[in-house]
């Protein structure tokens, strides 16, 4: 769908079913006026003298020319889905006042237990912290995106990049990434077969009934508990625990991720003795490596290019067979089916989301999903360089953090190596799960991945 002019410079268009999906999460808490699955990404950045002189002007100047490569920054929720406006309604020292913070008494976790629900993405910058922070909605980038466009941003306060002060016009429309479906080139609903509509309906259907529903960890509270505050427990590996980690996967001819997904699944079935036999959970999927150019180059980070995929373990199998198998799964779950159906599956996705099927007879509602889900940024390095420019003009990138607001009684465990250094890094709803749970569950899977891959593993402190 092309994008249409509702009324003289606005512009709108329907969202695009990943969109959806996750515009639709990310408002089930908008009462509380929170944001569900909120993304954000943290650095903790050395810049050079000549930069630190009116370092902020110099990253407010960037953090325009940013909206000015990307114009998807502009997009806000319209009636349609999204919408863009290219009138005077907000000129772009209006949109600098509405996303670019300067915190001096505060930090990152303050603003993150309380993940505002806004139209627009927002920059923190924390002056005493050396701090950057971004937010952004799911519905509007993914986590590799995410990562690109923080790159972007440092290369342009290395470079002295700025923004010509222009406000939006029609041709941006050009630039503004298409949906996930389009860039794939999904075929319209309307041109499917019986075979691919049936393929799509079992895909979604298999995933509500084993990923969603299917058993999960103990929480605090009950069904009618409310949430707390969105919260974060990570750890980091030493470079030489990162080192042998990855080697002796190698040697297995098991990929890190499978390594930690099958050391995860072994904690869930310790952790929760009740749960099903086998355990699934989603999975994040980078599509940017399945798009053919130019989508999947950071030309088009700011949209949501990564999809959901369930494989399964059983308990009881042990370690080397089921790092197997997953390295088999994650290797070859995509097909061809899978890209001309996707439009299909994702319009059953946001179908069983917000109707969902009424319970038969007296069966008594489902429990509320508390299971874990795992993604894996990978080398972040690839995506985020931790030094732009250099002499005079250098931004040197120290720590990197990334996660969402959890509002839920689920978790989602982040993986990513970033200099050198592997991190696990939860997030989840401290009003369901302490501190201690959460590292209860880091130290099984650590000590999962001393005793099966042979190695000794030391924390950074």
């Amino acid at each position: 769908m092309d994008w249409n002019e509702t009324s003289p410079g606005v512009f709108e268009k329907e969202l695009g079913g990943a969109e959806k999906v996750y515009s639709h999460i990310s408002k089930s808490t908008k009462t509380l006026g929170r944001e569900h699955w909120g993304l954000y990404c943290v650095c903790t950045v050395e810049v050079s003298q000549s930069l630190a002189q009116d370092v902020e002007a110099k990253l407010r100047a960037s953090w325009l020319a940013l909206r000015q490569k990307f114009p998807s920054l502009s997009v806000v929720p319209g009636s349609m889905g999204k919408r863009f406006d290219v009138t005077d309604a907000l000129t772009a020292e209006d949109w600098i006042a509405e996303t670019f913070f300067v915190e001096r008494n505060s930090d990152p976790d303050g603003i993150l237990a309380s993940y505002p629900l806004r139209d627009l993405p927002s920059i923190y910058f924390f002056p005493k912290l050396s701090q950057i922070m971004i937010l952004a909605s799911h519905w509007r980038i993914d986590g590799i995106g995410m990562c690109m466009l923080v790159d972007c941003f440092f290369t342009f306060l290395a470079t002295g990049v700025l923004a010509l002060v222009s406000e939006p016009c029609p041709a941006d429309l050009d630039r503004i990434s298409p949906s996930m479906e389009d860039a794939l080139g999904a075929l319209a609903i309307d041109k499917l077969g019986p075979e691919l509509r049936s393929f799509a309906r079992k895909y979604i259907e298999d995933h509500h009934r084993n990923a969603v529903y299917n058993g999960g960890l103990p929480y605090h509270g009950d069904a009618t508990s409310p949430p707390g505050n969105p919260a974060r427990t990570a750890v980091s590996f030493t470079p030489s625990s990162t080192e042998a980690l990855v080697s002796a996967c190698k040697q297995r001819d098991i990929s890190v991720t499978s390594a930690i997904h099958a050391a995860l699944a072994e904690a869930v079935f310790a952790l929760s003795p009740d749960s099903p036999e086998q355990y699934t959970a989603v999975i994040s999927a980078n599509m940017r490596d399945y798009l053919a150019p130019p989508y999947n180059n950071k030309d088009h980070a700011v949209q949501t290019y990564v999809t959901g995929i369930t494989p399964s373990v059983l308990r009881g199998t042990p370690f080397q067979t089921r790092a197997l198998e997953l390295t088999r799964f994650y290797r070859n779950w995509y097909s061809e089916k899978f890209a001309r159906a996707l439009r299909l599956i994702y319009q059953y996705h946001s179908d069983a989301l917000s109707k969902p099927k009424p319970l038969e007879g007296n069966a008594p509602p489902p429990k509320p999903p508390s299971n874990i889900l795992l993604s894996s940024l990978g080398v972040v390095d690839k995506v985020l360089a931790s030094r732009h420019g250099d002499g005079a003009n250098a931004v040197v990138v120290k720590d990197f953090r990334f996660g969402v607001s959890m509002m839920t009684r689920q978790m989602l465990l982040y993986v990513w190596t970033f200099d050198g250094k592997l991190t696990f890094s939860v997030n989840y709803n401290d009003g369901y799960h302490t501190v201690q749970d959460v590292h209860g569950i880091l130290e099984f899977i650590g000590d999962v991945l001393r005793r099966e891959l042979q190695i000794d593993i030391v924390l950074e402190t």
